[in-house]
């Protein structure tokens, strides 16, 4: 028998959309984009005409009114990740959302809320979970073969770019913050992903802005303790005067250590510190990342199961950053609920 096509609708053209969900969306068996939707109306139709899709929308409203569509992938700036997402759920629309799902946990819960009332699915896209190298470095962990986990560093290091060439980003309400929503996010979502999701207890942090008028940081640091004893840091910037950009993960085990970027695997054998590292190709770990991400997706659609990146995990990791800014701002350590 004959799978059922899902109908896909695609909100906001950007680059996350044209680079990633589309093509990813265009090799999937069973699966039609059915509509494309954004306020640009020339990049809306060009888009459409090169990935074939006959449906354009210029406002969600019309865009929500597409018959059949049982899909739909929020690919807008932030401030609208929460009011489009919770449309699409209560139109009846499963939704996979980018990162960050929100601005703050305030819309991440009011976003999980919808979901749950209308059971339908809710995922963030947080692609880097579905890269071959994490999938392999969660394996390991899911087996507790580097022992008891006890540190984690993770990071993202960029050199000063064109980051603000969007320019909601540097506007603060609109983006709910800077590098630390950026980059932040998908670190320490992929970072708790690793060490099974531990209850964060309280964090102390600190950022740097160095445009006032924008409001938003370039740079964060967080030292955060979580449940069992482990301590978690994480650092984010997007302006640091390095020779070339720098993302990590580091996790450091009572048996072993696991890091990421490049990939290094070290176990304690005998006495002695042995490189376990499997060979594994990361030339094209982004690009399958996103394939695997929605294909998941896709599948647990047509199964009725639960994400990986579920709704209630990206909110999560809001209630964390919530924390993460409250610390940075009152220069204190703060207790995160």
């Amino acid at each position: 028998m004959a799978k059922k096509t899902l109908r896909v609708g695609v909100i906001g053209i950007g680059a996350a959309a044209q680079v990633n969900h589309l093509p990813a969306l265009k090799k999937l068996p069973d699966v039609e984009i059915v509509a494309l939707c954004d306020t640009d109306r020339d990049k809306a139709r060009r888009v459409a005409q090169k990935f074939g899709v006959e449906q354009v929308k210029f406002n969600l409203d019309d865009f929500l009114k597409v018959e059949g569509m049982d899909v739909v992938h929020v690919c807008t700036p932030n401030y609208l990740h929460a009011p489009m997402s919770i449309a699409a759920l209560q139109a009846g629309k499963h939704v996979l959302c980018e990162k960050p799902m929100a601005r703050n946990s305030e819309e991440s819960e009011a976003m999980v809320k919808a979901a749950k009332a209308e059971g339908l699915q809710l995922m963030c896209a947080f692609n880097n979970r579905f890269r071959a190298d994490a999938q392999f470095v969660k394996r390991v962990m899911d087996k507790h073969e580097l022992g008891n986990i006890y540190y984690a560093k993770a990071g993202w290091l960029r050199r000063p770019g064109a980051w603000g060439s969007e320019h909601w980003m540097s506007n603060k309400k609109r983006s709910g913050g800077g590098v630390l929503m950026d980059l932040g996010v998908p670190m320490l979502d992929l970072a708790l992903w690793f060490l099974g999701q531990p209850r964060v207890i309280s964090v102390n942090a600190s950022t740097h802005v160095s445009d006032e008028e924008s409001g938003v940081e370039d740079l964060g640091a967080a030292f955060l303790r979580l449940e069992g004893g482990v301590t978690l840091s994480l650092e984010v910037s997007w302006t640091l005067l390095m020779e070339k950009d720098f993302p990590y993960l580091n996790l450091y085990g009572s048996s072993g250590a696991a890091l990421l970027n490049p990939l290094r695997l070290h176990r304690g054998m005998h006495g002695n510190l042995v490189n376990v590292t499997p060979n594994l190709d990361a030339s094209r770990n982004v690009k399958e990342s996103y394939e695997n991400e929605i294909a998941h997706f896709v599948d647990c659609i047509r199964k009725g199961t639960t994400p990986i990146s579920s709704g209630e995990e990206a909110h999560a990791v809001m209630k964390v950053m919530d924390a993460i800014y409250k610390s940075a701002a009152t220069r204190k350590e703060v207790k995160v609920s």
